[in-house]
């Protein structure tokens, strides 16, 4: 067997509507379960908000408080108070996705390139609307003319620019992709060697690393959701409230 076979990507359904792929796969099942928990777990904690909090409507405000004070707030400054939302939707979405992986046989959805390529690509059109929203065309183009130097070198300035904006997708779904494929490989590895040695004296110290490792990849998912919901938030800001202005 393959170790990964965990992170494949298979059909479950196949849906075709003429040159349209509608497929069911494993991918789309693991991620609606995501959004499933994500959306019971907020329904049933806030149905019924008191004064004063019981434990699961306490950490529920806890988390949105830090998502709008820690990641927003300081990021944003004012603006937060209109894209907390976003960034708070964000957050969550990417947290679950990458908590689920840990659960037995199931996918990781956001260790497939396809999850993380789409969330890129959806912070980048936001961004670039954000901006041109805030600051009109002409205050949008601004952003790739860097001020203080001579204009003519504006033509290799330009270029540098829009290629650094392209790479701020890139460079989001490479960071989440890989952190959460690396570290789903190394927990399937360490299983792995119990049928390998086929020794219980090797079970106990290797199932003892992956309870560690399994423990460490929950850390490791909310840090990739904190860092890619940060850097949206930067990107955000940084477009509407250029330094070329």
């Amino acid at each position: 067997m393959n170790i990964l076979d965990h992170f494949f990507l298979k059909v479950l359904i196949p849906i075709k509507i003429g040159p349209l792929n509608l497929s069911i796969t494993n991918l789309t099942v693991w991620m609606l379960t995501a959004v499933g928990i994500l959306f019971l777990a907020m329904f049933y904690y806030s149905r019924k908000i008191t004064i004063i909090p019981k434990t699961g409507q306490n950490v529920l405000e806890m988390i949105v408080e830090f998502i709008r004070d820690n990641i927003a707030k300081s990021t944003m400054g004012v603006d937060a108070k209109y894209w907390w939302p976003f960034i708070g939707t964000l957050f969550l979405f990417i947290l679950v996705n990458n908590l689920i992986g840990i659960l037995p046989n199931s996918y990781v959805p956001s260790s497939n390139i396809i999850f993380s390529a789409t969330l890129a690509i959806m912070v980048f059109f936001v961004v670039q609307i954000a901006g041109i929203a805030k600051t009109g065309i002409k205050g949008y183009l601004k952003n790739f003319f860097v001020p203080g130097v001579p204009k003519w070198l504006w033509i290799f300035i330009v270029p540098i620019e829009i290629v650094t904006s392209l790479a701020k997708p890139f460079s989001l779904l490479i960071r989440l992709t890989a952190n959460m494929l690396a570290g789903h490989i190394v927990i399937i590895v360490v299983i792995s060697l119990i049928t390998f040695f086929k020794n219980y004296f090797i079970a106990i110290p290797v199932v003892f690393f992956a309870l560690l490792i399994c423990l460490f990849e929950i850390f490791v998912s909310a840090v990739q959701a904190y860092i890619f919901s940060i850097l949206t938030a930067t990107y955000i800001k940084m477009i509407i409230h250029p330094k070329n202005l």
